[in-house]
Formats: C-alpha cells, structure tokens, sequence
C-alpha cells in the first residue's frame, strides 16, 4: 500500500503547494509520485519511516542542498522540499524526460549507442559532472548503475538520487550500492568520499564502453556468490579483469567477449587510464585514482581521434594520420590534421578541439568547443573560431592575422593559430 494517497496535499519549503498524483515507483528508501508541483507535473520522493540513520541530519543537508542549487545541468536536483507528516517527509525533483534509459538497458544491449562518439559525450558528461561536484567540495557517496538517465541519440546524461550528495567527508549514512563501492568501502575502512566516487564513476564509465563489471572476470562466474567471496571479489582480492601483471581474473572469452572485443579496439591511453583507475596500487590507495581532468583529457583526445568511413563505420585514427578502415579496407580520406601540443587530430568535418585540450581551465568550461572543422558553402573544409576570443594567427606566407569569435579559415597546411596561449598547428598528411 501506498505511503501517500492520490490527491494528499502538501506544503513546501520554499512556500509552493504540492499535490500528490500516483505511485511511479519504490525503493530500499522510499517510494517515488507523480505530483502537481505549483501547478507543473514533477517527481516526489517520499522516503520510508526509519529508512534513515539520522533522518533530522539527512533533511538538513537536503535543505541547504536545495538552497544550494544543482551544481550543473546534468543533475536532477532537489528542488524543493516538504514539511514532516506522519513521520516522514519528501523532495521534490523534476521528471525524467522521455527517450532517456537505465545504464542496465545499455549493458543488457535492450538499448544502443549508435556510434563510439555518442558513447564518449556520455562519459564526458558524467565525468565533467562529477569534476564540478568535487571541485565545490561535495561527494555523491553513492553513485551506482542506476543513477544515471541516458538519451542513446545525443550521449546527454542526466544524474538521479541526488538526495545523498553532502560536503566531502559527511556521513549521512549512505555507504553505497554492492558491485559500485570502493574497495575501501567494501573492507569497511572508510566513509563515502569524492576519492571513492571517484573508483565508483570509473566502473560506471568502462561498462558503458565494454558492457561487463571490470571486476567480474572469471572469478565472478560460480554457483553463487556468497558474501564472502563478495567481499573479497570487490574488496580485499579487487583485481581487474584487464590486468595485465595476473591473469587470475581474466575476461572469460564468451562471458566476457564485449570486454574483449572493446578492450583490442581502444587506443594505447584509453587502456592505460582504465589500467590506471583499476591497477592495484588504485584499489588500495585512493589518492592513486585518475582525476577527473585526466579522465576528460583521454575522453576528448579519443573523440577527436575517430573519423568517419563513407561505408558508416567509425575509423579510430592514430595522430591525426590516415589509415585503412577495419569494415571496408578503404583508407580514410584525412587530407589534414591538426597539431596540439602534446599529439594531433584528424582535421574532418565535425572534429572539434575542447577548452580542456588547450592547457588548465575552469571545471566548467573545459568541455566548450573553441575550435569546429566544418564545410564551407564552397564545400571544402575549414576551421571555425567556437570561443568567444579573438585567435592570432599566421598565414601561409607568415603574416599574422586576427580571427574573430564564428570566423571560419581554410584548411591548409602550414597555418598556425594561438588559442589560450597554446598553438594549433594545420598540417597535410
């Protein structure tokens, strides 16, 4: 039976009235309406008598959270919140959109991506989500395969269950799901923190690229899984099933076949920062763990390096350079790249360069495209200025030019721009 009847009415925090419609869903916690918020339809969470540890500390936080407001556009935030009634109380969040999905209904493959760089945008929103969190000085403590609502089409990623995000090192009680705690949680040795999270998001991220658990190699496959050997699968034996120096956990080659396939196909730094977030060094040291930053400079640096094939397939390109694609055999067709400094990309219509691949920036703006290759009404190739800053640039011939914020240049090898203070360099392949 339902906590709350159809058409209880409620009165907010903020002084807004509320008006329960009907049950949507429950949880461990409590149990999720359908509700008329001030006259818009939302999402009440109605949370269960004696769910809570500390149920006065809980709601506190979730008040000042929603004084706080939501750290960016990917979080469904606490909007408001209700009085006590009969013992309990509730938030109040915005609907999940139509045509957004459970992280499960990727890895069950009942949804897909439609392309590698749709299922980057993905990660890149959740990793830059979870950096500007951090960066304010609050963890999430709980983050799990099902707090994430993501739209296939686009990779935009919306992020749930907000309730339990508090200041870094604040207990709230919530120490997270099994198969998503760090292995510091699991042993019991620490709270919930922004290092743990940090552990938790990369497991989030490799099984949206290699659909398994990278944990849950071949010592995941027995009869049953008691909680000792859970214990030891995710904490006090944690080994990733990649790991390179001890095959004891090793993707079994049916089971575990997405892994497999996926892991042979990443660059050379997408399989070292996944080695990096899940090494044994990481697992027993926290610290140890890629930030977020260097997880976006991967992420971008591996967008940028795919470029399309006309039979439809993605070709993963090494420095910018032409190679032959796997499904067809044609070489692409990448005249130019373009020179960073610390590697190149292939210059092709739609190849973006980020804020956060031109040198330390704000946590919130290193996802803004500064520069875009787009098609000209002529048809060939140029490179549009996406800041909102002036470029200095050098021609061909070594004369220096100003390119305006939307201005387009050609496409020719030889011509240098500074961005940011770092220069991108045009060249022919």
């Amino acid at each position: 039976m339902a906590m709350l009847e159809s058409g209880a009415r409620l009165r907010t925090e903020l002084q807004r009235d509320l008006t329960v419609k009907e049950l949507l869903g429950e949880g461990g916690q409590g149990e999720v309406y359908l509700a008329d918020y001030d006259g818009a339809p939302a999402a009440l969470k109605w949370y269960k008598k004696d769910s809570l540890k500390n149920p006065d500390a809980f709601r506190e936080n979730l008040r000042r959270n929603v004084m706080r407001g939501a750290p960016s556009k990917e979080f469904l935030w606490p909007l408001d919140l209700t009085g006590w009634e009969n013992g309990s109380f509730g938030y109040v969040m915005d609907l999940r959109p139509e045509g957004y999905y459970d992280i499960t209904d990727f890895t069950l493959c009942h949804v897909r991506f439609p392309s590698y760089k749709t299922v980057i945008d993905a990660c890149l929103s959740i990793v830059s989500a979870f950096r500007i969190l951090h960066n304010g000085g609050y963890s999430y403590q709980d983050i799990n395969d099902g707090n994430f609502f993501i739209n296939p089409r686009n990779g935009k990623v919306l992020i749930g269950d907000n309730d339990n995000v508090a200041p870094d090192k604040t207990e709230t009680g919530i120490v997270g799901k099994p198969r998503y705690m760090a292995p510091e949680i699991v042993l019991r040795k620490n709270m919930p923190d922004s290092l743990s999270d940090r552990f938790s998001m990369s497991v989030i991220l490799y099984m949206l690229f290699c659909l398994n658990h990278p944990l849950e190699g071949r010592r995941y496959l027995v009869p049953a899984l008691t909680p000792a050997l859970e214990e030891k699968l995710y904490g006090s034996e944690a080994l990733f099933m990649m790991d390179p120096d001890n095959p004891a956990n090793a993707p079994h080659p049916v089971a575990h076949a997405n892994s497999v396939k996926v892991w042979n196909c990443l660059p050379d730094y997408m399989r070292k920062i996944f080695l990096d977030a899940f090494s044994q060094k990481a697992l027993e040291k926290p610290s140890a763990r890629p930030s977020e930053a260097a997880w976006l400079n991967a992420l971008t640096r591996f967008r940028s390096d795919i470029a399309p094939c006309p039979c439809g397939n993605e070709i993963f390109t090494r420095d910018g350079r032409p190679c032959d694609c796997e499904k067809c055999g044609r070489p692409a067709q990448i005249p130019f790249r373009l020179r960073l400094a610390q590697y190149a990309i292939p210059a092709v219509r739609g190849s973006r360069v980020y804020r956060c691949q031109l040198g330390i920036c704000d946590a919130k703006d290193a996802l803004d495209p500064v520069a875009m290759v787009v098609a000209k009404e002529s048809g060939a190739l140029g490179i549009r200025n996406k800041s909102d800053r002036r470029w200095d640039a050098v021609t061909t011939r070594g004369g220096a030019r100003k390119v305006a914020p939307g201005e387009t240049i050609p496409l020719k090898d030889g011509i240098r721009f500074e961005a940011w203070g770092e220069t991108i360099e045009i060249l022919s392949n």
